[in-house]
């Protein structure tokens, strides 16, 4: 299970060097807010499982203060530009697996402490 974890985290944490480092290829709209929130999904969930569920609100905050400062990061690089509505998908993606992940956290705990 450590090891799980860990590799969880390294994942995570990879995939937002490589999108702050690498960039992203432009899709056309709508496909890029959906590859927006398909992306941060996986990063909430992959931080999410790496810290074993324990910190529910500092996974949620750093992914979406990691969203901002990628947004703002683009504002300085000449080939790419921030948007509001990606990071509304980057949060919205955050919020969504982190209440889901929450909910099924507290379901799974309450089913295990029944007789």
């Amino acid at each position: 299970m450590p090891t799980e974890r860990f590799a969880c985290l390294v994942t995570g944490v990879g995939i937002m060097l490589a999108i702050v480092l690498v960039g992203a290829d432009r899709l056309a709209p709508p496909w890029d807010k959906v590859a927006h929130f398909v992306c941060f999904a996986l990063i909430t969930a992959l931080i999410w499982r790496g810290t074993g569920g324990r910190a529910p609100l500092a996974v949620l905050g750093a992914v979406i203060a990691f969203s901002l400062l990628d947004a703002l990061h683009q504002f300085l690089i000449p080939e790419r530009r921030g948007e509001l509505l990606d990071f509304i998908a980057d949060a919205t993606a955050a919020a969504a697996v982190t209440g889901l992940l929450f909910i099924r956290r507290k379901t799974l705990c309450a089913e295990s402490s029944e007789p």
